[in-house]
């Protein structure tokens, strides 16, 4: 019957999607090319502040990430890193699917990231972006005391959605954001607490270095800096930050 054939397409194409992200996983995450990467900016609150600064961005704004990637490459001794590239894509007028931070079920999970998939598919190329990294970056002028919504990387897929300031002198603090959600699309996880603090030993860059407290860069999964049990600071560049064990192994370096 027509049902069942529309069943079976839909299981086809299911499998179709997972066999592309199980591929694309494999490919990435060999390191045997470099990685590619691509922006694609978003005026997140239609505020004039948001687009004067999208129009400003270059690529250059992120070579502090590429750098980040080598510098720590060679610090856990991989030898053959084979570099990184990112292309800032054109603006995209639409806004990425949010997941609702009221929402912990694995079906809302699933059904966001299948929200996530069929807007990228929309809104960028196909074949294009195969093997590579899309990060969607959403700029908003901010509010003072008000946090931007939460961002998020999928490591199936290769997708991201990133929520940043648009503001100059906030630029060090997004690469920072930018290349937390980078390394979760490489599969790298979370390790810092429920109230942010980092965990350890796997949030913390070096773990078996020394006196505990104060640690002096922050883990890059973590994202802040222990400089006691119940205090950590938020750095202030990946200058600031470093990859540690758990998470380099995470990213199969």
């Amino acid at each position: 019957s027509f049902k069942k054939i529309r069943i079976l397409a839909l299981l086809l194409l299911l499998v179709a999607v997972a066999g592309v992200s199980w591929w694309e996983g494999l490919w990435v995450r060999g390191w045997i090319r470099p990685l590619e990467v691509a922006i694609y900016p978003i005026n997140g609150d239609g505020s004039e502040q948001a687009q004067a600064y999208i129009a400003e961005l270059s690529a250059a704004q992120f070579d502090e990430i590429g750098a980040f990637f080598t510098q720590q490459a060679e610090r856990h001794r991989l030898q053959k890193l084979p570099g990184m590239q990112i292309r800032l894509e054109r603006e995209i007028a639409t806004t990425p699917p949010q997941l609702d931070s009221g929402a912990r079920s694995a079906l809302s999970a699933i059904a966001w990231s299948l929200r996530l998939r069929h807007y990228a598919f929309r809104n960028t190329p196909f074949w294009q972006n195969l093997g590579r990294i899309r990060l969607f970056v959403v700029f908003h002028a901010g509010e003072e005391g008000k946090p931007l919504q939460h961002s998020l990387g999928l490591q199936k897929g290769l997708l991201g959605v990133v929520h940043v300031f648009a503001d100059g002198k906030q630029a060090a603090q997004n690469n920072i954001v930018l290349a937390h959600e980078l390394l979760h699309t490489l599969g790298a996880s979370d390790k810092y607490d429920a109230q942010g603090q980092p965990l350890f030993p796997e949030g913390f860059p070096d773990p078996d270095r020394g006196e505990r407290y104060p640690q002096h860069s922050a883990e890059i999964m973590a994202g802040r800096i222990a400089v006691r049990h119940d205090r950590a600071i938020i750095p202030a560049s990946l200058a600031d930050c470093a990859i540690g064990p758990k998470t380099a192994y995470e990213i199969n370096w």
